[in-house]
């Protein structure tokens, strides 16, 4: 590059930094006048995105989000909140704080819902499909993004060029895809759009996605041309965010085409441009390139030298992100700690405000009541009397409708709940009934064969047959009293829950919730056969629990054991028994249950997951994922504590310990 170049870029760069530091200055120096609380929100926000697109100072663009927040907390207008969201969201996207964007983006979606303010969701939306990327999750960034999409369509949304933002992001899920047509058409109508932009990090972000999709599609060249065109309109731009995507880009590009010797001085200069700006995960990305190429060339030392630095970084990288974990669980508590503050605030005018309202309308009333006497004649007041009377019972009529079908809607979700158990229940008391049947039968056969032998005077035999009738009889009785026992189980599971808890035998509780299980499912799918082992300690006696709960509990920990093993019988493993096994042992002053399964097992990186609601690793439509939440709660209330066991392909087991009192 000649030299006059080399000073112009630097030129522009100087006034370029020149023009936005005297821009953040004037802006500082109006907040200082402003006494607007809305407005000086709309001057912290600027300053934010003066910091956070156009210099490489986050922090301080962390610093005025965060501002703008604590200033639009108690502000009865919540759109200069919810859109401090979509920032400090964006924000914890771009500073690999993942956990953090997706619970301040929720937050705002769930304010702009409650407040019906849908400008800003498409940022929102936009935020939570950029996580999803990054775990390359893309069916899920897939359906935020377009979410984003849709409410950018039907609403403004003042953040900078988001129809950029969202058009790159739908255009690169359809290049991991593998929809390179679809790719193509969104970074085109994205890099349109950014060219008819005043935003220049647009503009430069829009080509960036370009040179990706010609370097996926091996059009090395046509990559290499754009890159070129991109660096320069960076250095022009002084886009301190994306010269360094062009560069790695080049860089990789080169080495695709096994220009080594071309790739490293861009790698060096990508390396210096990000060590500039102190951004670890670039730096570390060109120290494994580099490391590539010396160990292509065979120079060993410096591939050492790259190696060694390369995980030097990672592991810089991976004490920043638990850094940045300590402060997402820290801005979290503050966050809570303003809303609950504001919810204080909000709760206390508005009850100084009902108060006055309260206060208005009895005076009112007392006046209309005044004028209304004075004006009325007795004949009004009959005609007022029988208007009030059918008033009444038209209101007592509907009341009594809401009041029926208030019952109603109660008996049917019982109804409902009832439902889930009936299966496995139809199966259970359908072998006493057999029993009863038979053995009625079998007695009423008996009589008249004794009838016979009293007409013949067989004295032996007619007391022989009374006795089998005898212990026929009792029989009946056995097997009645079982049937009596699931139809009070199953009534007692419908029962809402009065929270008294009562002596309970566990055994028995385990057993046949167990079995109610499994004959649940084999009435879906006649084909399914499990074996159920069960070793049950006798010592443990009869202990305070409320049943209806922890038989809930026991059902859905049966249920997830039973389904995990038919769908691995499914693959058809060979050798494959699909089994399940309970265990209760008493320990000290607590009883242990065991439920274990030999399904697949559950991944050990969804295990921090598994308790938290709507969380479910079922396919789509088969699962709520409030099973485990529930079932966690419980033996919470209970004073106990439930946890999971896992080897993937091996199985899965849950372990419940419960207070003896």
């Amino acid at each position: 590059m000649k030299l006059s170049t080399i000073i112009l870029i630097l030129l522009l760069n100087t006034i370029f930094v020149k023009a936005q530091q005297e821009t953040i200055n004037n802006l500082i120096q109006e907040l200082r006048l402003i006494k607007s609380d809305s407005k000086k929100c709309a001057i912290l926000d600027s300053l934010a995105i003066h910091y956070f697109y156009f210099t490489t100072r986050q922090d301080s663009a962390f610093y005025f989000i965060n501002e703008t927040i604590n200033n639009a907390f108690h502000l009865k207008d919540k759109r200069y909140l919810i859109l401090a969201y979509a920032r400090m969201g964006m924000y914890f996207v771009f500073t690999s704080q993942y956990k953090a964007s997706l619970e301040i983006s929720l937050r705002g979606i769930k304010l702009s819902e409650q407040y019906n303010i849908p400008y800003y969701l498409s940022a929102l939306y936009y935020n939570i499909a950029s996580v999803y990327s990054f775990f390359r999750n893309f069916d899920s960034e897939l359906k935020y993004v377009q979410d984003g999409m849709y409410y950018l369509k039907n609403y403004e949304d003042p953040c900078i060029d988001q129809h950029v933002n969202i058009l790159t992001l739908l255009g690169n899920v359809y290049q991991e895809k593998k929809m390179r047509d679809s790719a193509f058409y969104y970074f085109s109508k994205s890099h349109f759009i950014a060219l008819t932009s005043k935003d220049p990090t647009s503009q430069d972000e829009s080509l960036c996605y370009f040179v990706k999709y010609y370097f996926y599609s091996k059009n090395f060249a046509k990559a290499d041309s754009i890159c070129f065109e991109g660096i320069k309109q960076c250095e022009k731009n002084s886009d301190f965010q994306w010269i360094e995507g062009f560069h790695l880009l080049l860089a990789r590009s080169l080495i695709g085409q096994e220009k080594i010797l071309q790739a490293v001085p861009v790698l060096h200069l990508t390396m210096a441009d990000a060590k500039s700006i102190d951004d670890k995960n670039y730096t570390a990305s060109c120290a494994k390139l580099l490391y590539n190429c010396f160990d292509k060339l065979g120079i060993r030392d410096s591939a050492l030298y790259y190696l060694k630095l390369k995980d030097s970084l990672n592991s810089e990288i991976l004490s920043s992100e638990i850094n940045n974990q300590i402060q997402e669980t820290s801005f979290e508590q503050q966050l809570n700690e303003k809303e609950e503050r504001a919810n204080q605030i909000l709760g206390n005018e508005r009850s100084k405000e009902k108060i006055v309202t309260y206060i208005f309308l009895t005076a009112l009333g007392f006046l209309i009541l005044i004028v209304s006497i004075l004006w009325r004649n007795n004949r009004q007041r009959r005609k007022i009397n029988t208007l009030l009377q059918q008033q009444k019972e038209e209101i007592q009529n509907t009341l009594a409708e809401l009041k029926s079908t208030q019952s109603q809607l109660i008996q049917s979700e019982k109804m409902a709940s009832l439902g889930e158990l009936t299966a496995g229940i139809a199966h259970e008391i359908q072998n006493p009934l057999n029993f009863v049947n038979n053995f009625s039968e079998v007695n009423a056969e008996l009589i008249n064969e004794m009838e016979q032998e009293i007409d013949n005077g067989n004295l032996p035999n007619v007391k022989a047959i009374a006795r089998n009738i005898n212990e026929n009889e009792q029989k009946i009785t056995q097997h009645g009293k079982r049937a009596d026992a699931i139809v009070k189980g199953m009534l007692q599971h419908s029962r809402v829950s009065a929270g008294q808890k009562e002596p309970t035998d566990i055994n028995a509780l385990a057993d046949e919730y167990l079995r109610l299980a499994y004959h649940g499912l084999r009435a879906k799918d006649k084909s399914f056969n499990a074996t159920m082992q069960t070793d049950f300690d006798p010592t443990i006696g009869r202990i305070n629990i409320i049943p209806q709960e922890i038989g809930r509990v026991l059902l859905n920990l049966y249920n997830n054991a039973f389904y995990v093993v038919s769908e691995k019988k499914k693959q058809k493993p060979e050798g494959y028994d699909p089994t399940v096994s309970v265990i209760t042992k008493r320990i000290g002053d607590k009883i242990e249950i065991r439920i274990k399964d030999n399904g697949n097992g559950i991944p050990q990186k969804l295990m921090d997951k598994i308790f938290q609601p709507f969380f479910t690793t079922k396919p789509a439509g088969q699962g709520t994922g409030l099973g485990l939440s529930m079932s966690y709660d419980i033996i919470r209330a209970h004073g106990g504590e439930i946890k999971a066991q896992t080897k993937e392909g091996e199985g899965a087991g849950f372990i419940i310990n419960i207070p003896l009192t």
